[in-house]
């Protein structure tokens, strides 16, 4: 598995991009006050972290803490007012938004890796989750009962490059399809399509409470990977990130976590490292 196929096919692209053009770009604060306006990237089919409302408007957790970086940022800049513009991304063209700079924060379910990090700036991390897998009802119960079915994954995502690995270390083989959206796979798995679906574990619980399946699905209880979610800027965007982080560490100190939390995922119980990631990483001022 390269380096593209892990993070989409773009995101080679965005490396060099970073690489080359990062020193001349210009800085995304000058752009926000010259412009009076902030642009967030928000992805339409990601909930409860970034997701269109029935209204037609952004929502989610990543929204809620993006609106507070913006409010920052605003005071920082000494505005009164500071517009805030929305620009839907997708998984697969998210990280070109940013390149670009028809975005100046990715405000989604977004992992920070290491790889990522040579192309992009992310923030103090804002949510902990990991990779599960969904099965349809049936025989196939573990990873291992995969062998030589269909299984599905979003693509331009980490979650492909984890299933590649988890199966490649269990010895299965199975037909491999990236699908655009949740919804999408979900639905494939439901017809028969794809005897199990992997995902992010919150966004897929989330999903299956608002869709109501109509055939009995199964979580698996184990969880494949480690996926710390931040907000992603473009490298280098050292007065952004800072005023970024000073939003979420208020946000975390605050406790006002929690009501973001309740408003976008509902009442859910946090596991532990969940819970521990808003006190480890909470920067004092």
């Amino acid at each position: 598995m390269g380096f593209i196929r892990s993070f989409g096919r773009g995101f080679g692209t965005l490396v060099a991009f970073a690489l080359t053009a990062g020193a001349a770009q210009s800085d995304a604060l000058d752009d926000i006050r010259e412009g009076g306006a902030i642009s967030l990237g928000y992805r339409t089919d990601a909930p409860p972290f970034s997701s269109l409302s029935s209204l037609g408007e952004p929502e989610g957790l990543a929204i809620s803490l993006c609106r507070d970086a913006a409010k920052q940022v605003r005071a920082a800049l000494e505005l009164e007012t500071l517009a805030v513009n929305y620009v839907p991304v997708t998984a697969a063209d998210r990280f070109d938004a940013l390149a670009e700079g028809r975005i100046h924060l990715l405000c989604g379910p977004t992992t920070q890796t290491l790889a990522r990090r040579e192309a992009l700036d992310f923030s103090i991390p804002y949510f902990i989750d990991g990779s599960s897998v969904v099965f349809r009802a049936g025989p196939i119960e573990t990873v291992d009962d995969i062998r030589g079915e269909a299984i599905g994954y979003l693509g331009d995502t980490t979650t492909e490059d984890v299933v590649g690995a988890l199966l490649a270390e269990r010895g299965v083989e199975a037909l491999e399809r990236a699908y655009a959206s949740h919804l999408d796979g979900l639905a494939a798995l439901q017809s028969g399509e794809i005897a199990a679906y992997f995902g992010d574990q919150a966004i897929l619980r989330y999903l299956i409470g608002e869709i109501r399946p109509t055939v009995p699905l199964r979580f698996s209880p184990n969880q494949f990977s480690f996926e710390p979610y931040a907000l992603a800027m473009r490298r280098g965007e050292t007065r952004l990130r800072l005023e970024v982080d000073r939003a979420l560490s208020e946000t975390f100190a605050s406790g006002a976590i929690y009501t973001h939390i309740n408003a976008s995922l509902g009442e859910v119980t946090l596991s532990d490292i969940a819970l521990a990631v808003y006190q480890v990483v909470t920067l004092p001022e």
